[in-house]
């Protein structure tokens, strides 16, 4: 068996397609589109046995920002191993590649388990729980109105940069910006500048089921409630689930938001992890 780790090359992708839908429950169609817009963007490591790809890995570049300090980092996406290589170190030995890189070029990792389960698996390749966002869903009660306007890629990222220069955070580039804004506009999301009160803040966020999920916004739980109703008209729902900072909410579920590797300082905000 003669297996080494590369990088992918577009003749891959029929199997990294099949690869993630037996570990992920994205559809098809998803994924083909995730790779049409983001494969010559990112990087995409595989674990090859023979030449085939059998464990993967997708790398997207950030930085992590604590005021002045910044930090070159890279965002682990969509780590996955087929059903039978499972269990037999390709995963083990991928991570533990990935690991070395940023150790050795002295750059910080970071990831979200796509389930509680597997976060041990990551923890003995070395990870440690960073920062948590808090779930809180709620009922479309508040009457204050609002103004409401699309927000570009770019404009997104300049408010965002602003609005969390203050805390440790995970900094994207632009380009990724763009796709989560496009990937939000996939699932019939909207990105949006909402104004009341003589200041405005960025929000992004789209409706399943008749509530409207929020990936990500500068507005605090208080805020939101404040302005729920007006928000539940705008999207046509009857309620709201907003994925919050821990420093800006103590309600509602917790969920790891980041495991971490080599990152010099703690409790870094990262969110913006695709949907």
């Amino acid at each position: 068996m003669n297996s080494c780790i590369r990088y992918a090359d577009k003749q891959d992708i029929p199997i990294l397609v099949e690869m993630w839908k037996s570990c992920f429950s994205d559809s098809e169609e998803y994924i083909r589109y995730f790779y049409k817009e983001n494969f010559d963007n990112i990087e995409v490591l595989v674990n090859s046995v023979n030449g085939k790809p059998v464990s993967m890995a997708h790398i997207i570049n950030c930085s992590f920002v604590d005021g002045k300090e910044r930090n070159k980092g890279k965002f682990i996406y969509a780590v996955g191993t087929s059903p039978d290589y499972r269990n037999r170190g390709s995963f083990t030995g991928l991570m533990r590649y990935i690991t070395g890189k940023a150790k050795e070029k002295g750059y910080a990792l970071f990831l979200k388990p796509s389930e509680p389960g597997i976060e041990l698996n990551y923890k003995k390749a070395g990870f440690e729980r960073d920062s948590v966002l808090r779930i809180v869903t709620f009922k479309c009660e508040g009457v204050q109105p609002i103004d409401v306007s699309p927000l570009s890629y770019k404009e997104y990222n300049k408010m965002r940069d602003a609005a969390f220069s203050d805390i440790p955070y995970v900094k994207w580039d632009d380009e990724h910006v763009k796709w989560c804004v496009e990937e939000n506009e996939y699932f019939s999301g909207r990105t949006l500048r909402v104004a009341f009160g003589g200041k405005s803040f960025f929000l992004m966020g789209y409706r399943e089921n008749g509530t409207l999920i929020i990936n990500e916004t500068d507005l605090s739980f208080e805020q939101l409630k404040l302005i729920s109703g007006s928000l539940c008209r705008e999207f046509e729902t009857e309620l709201i689930k907003a994925y919050l900072p821990d420093r800006s909410c103590n309600k509602g579920e917790e969920v790891v938001s980041s495991l971490v590797y080599n990152l010099p300082h703690k409790n870094t905000y990262a969110n913006l992890i695709l949907i």
